[in-house]
């Protein structure tokens, strides 16, 4: 728990000059943020300190995306479309549409992906009991798991509270940044589309067949059929990256890389000697070593 001490500084020496008080504890501050003219010093624990450093962490993290991404202030033109870019807002991604998308594709993700790595309890089985995992698949499901409720009998209930707070997070993290994404969104509408165009979209959001695709069109980016075709991922990537590796090698042959001083000739080393004000043989001693060449993996180009 935070605790608050009140201090009073003199010259050189720190007195405590009032008990420890509770975070519960009513505390009359001045608009100086001192109590009764006194600073005061809040202590936190390990970690509070830690969350607070992780946010810091975050933040400059994702600021990244601010600097990459800089948008332009809207027009006047613009602002004044924003109200009918707000009603868009409000029939293509109502308010807790990151909860249905949670819910209906983001929940049943999460628990497949954390159902497949402790799933089998033949490798917290190996963890713990130092035996191959290897030689553990000589046993059928029943008898891993009975051996792994002998050891750690909380593994199941631990990793399903394990999910079950991941999932919360996650959650949490939609809830928040959503007020947010729905204020981009509008200004995007109101960027992209006129204000005549914003109108017509409305009118045709207000039929049956509008309304639904409205209130579907950002859902069924996250359908499961959406979410399944990732798998096609796998194989795309495999030919992108061949065909990347195949560029980066004929990059190589196009433009070499730079030499060191022992690779001059006479002239370029009497020249860069000149430029740098530096004698031949001291260049020759600072010249960096040439680093070892990787071997190439057999099948990689």
């Amino acid at each position: 728990m935070k605790r608050i001490f009140t201090a009073a500084a003199s010259g050189l020496a720190l007195a405590l000059s009032a008990p420890a008080l509770s975070q519960e504890e009513d505390v009359n501050l001045g608009e100086d943020g001192q109590v009764g003219g006194e600073e005061v010093f809040e202590f936190q624990t390990v970690e509070e300190e830690a969350a607070e450093e992780f946010e810091r962490e975050m933040t400059e993290a994702f600021s990244i995306f601010g600097e990459m991404f800089e948008a332009e202030p809207l027009t006047e033109e613009q602002e004044a479309r924003l109200p009918l870019a707000n009603k868009m807002v409000d029939k293509v991604f109502p308010e807790g549409s990151f909860a249905v998308v949670m819910d209906q594709s983001m929940k049943p993700m999460m628990t497949a992906m954390m159902g497949a790595v402790t799933g089998d309890p033949r490798t917290e089985l190996a963890s713990l009991s130092g035996v191959p995992v290897e030689d553990l698949y000589e046993l059928d499901d029943e008898a891993a798991q009975a051996a792994l409720d002998i050891l750690d009998p909380q593994y199941a209930g631990r990793n399903d509270r394990i999910n079950q707070i991941v999932i919360d997070m996650m959650g949490d993290l939609f809830a928040a940044i959503e007020p947010s994404y729905r204020e981009a969104l509008a200004r995007a509408f109101s960027i992209r589309f006129e204000g005549s165009e914003i109108e017509e979209l409305l009118v045709f959001f207000e039929t049956p067949v509008g309304g639904k695709f409205a209130r579907e069109s950002f859902l069924v980016q996250y359908d499961p059929q959406m979410m399944g075709m990732m798998e096609a991922m796998g194989p795309a990537m495999g030919e992108v990256f061949r065909k990347m590796m195949e560029q980066i090698a004929q990059m190589a042959e196009d433009f070499p890389e730079g030499r060191k001083f022992p690779e001059l000739s006479a002239a370029e080393r009497r020249r860069l000697s000149e430029l740098l004000g530096k004698g031949e043989s001291e260049l020759e001693a600072l010249a960096p070593e040439p680093e070892a060449e990787e071997e190439e993996s057999e099948g990689v180009i």
